[in-house]
């Protein structure tokens, strides 16, 4: 009996110090850090309201900021198109008028188109002058010139006209046709312009 006694007495001694004890257990187990818990569950609620407020908003704000920048994209690439399309339009514009340039049409550009032709050719500058001269002489560089009373067409005035037919089924509007017409045939008759003028100042025609 005595050691039985001694036995629950140290149990209960033992329980004692371990509930009256507790920071002594708690010294001896280590320090730690100390946890602030919500005091009821309507605060764990407010506390869980409030990451999922925070939480969504900040979705919110990444959508936000998503579509800000697609719409920036969008209008990026729709003002590099406008431009890219504005670039391509000038472009053609300015292919179209060296294309009209490169046909003739008016009496300079026909002259004009002559000039690059005969140097294309080979012929001097003296030569291509001469030419210039000649064919002003003769039609004015016009391409519709016609001579009624001879049959005389074109800026060569050729004799008939349709002997231009030769170089194009446009002869008798196509100053390009006609031009390239008239210096084979001044390069097969004359050797170039300058002895073709030289004939024409002797005879009154070429």
């Amino acid at each position: 009996m005595p050691r039985t006694l001694i036995k629950v007495g140290a149990a209960l001694t033992a329980t004692v110090a371990v509930i009256a004890g507790a920071p002594l257990l708690s010294s001896a187990l280590g320090a730690q850090p100390a946890v602030a818990m919500p005091e009821s569950w309507e605060d764990l609620r407010a506390v869980d309201a409030a990451n999922a407020g925070q939480s969504h908003a900040a979705a919110v704000k990444a959508e936000e900021k998503r579509k800000e920048a697609e719409r920036k994209a969008r209008a990026k690439a729709k003002a590099k198109a406008k431009a890219k399309a504005e670039k391509e339009r000038r472009a053609a514009e300015a292919r179209a008028a060296r294309a009209r340039a490169a046909q003739g049409g008016t009496p300079a550009q026909n002259r004009a188109l002559g000039m690059q032709m005969c140097a294309d050719r080979g012929w001097s500058a003296s030569q291509c002058n001469d030419l210039g001269t000649l064919w002003q002489k003769e039609s004015g560089w016009n391409s519709r010139a016609h001579n009624g009373s001879s049959g005389a067409h074109g800026i060569p005035q050729a004799l008939p006209g349709s002997k231009m037919s030769s170089h194009g089924s446009d002869w008798a509007t196509s100053p390009r046709t006609q031009i390239a017409w008239g210096m084979d045939y001044i390069a097969g008759r004359y050797g170039n312009p300058s002895n073709a003028l030289a004939h024409s100042h002797s005879r009154g025609w070429y």
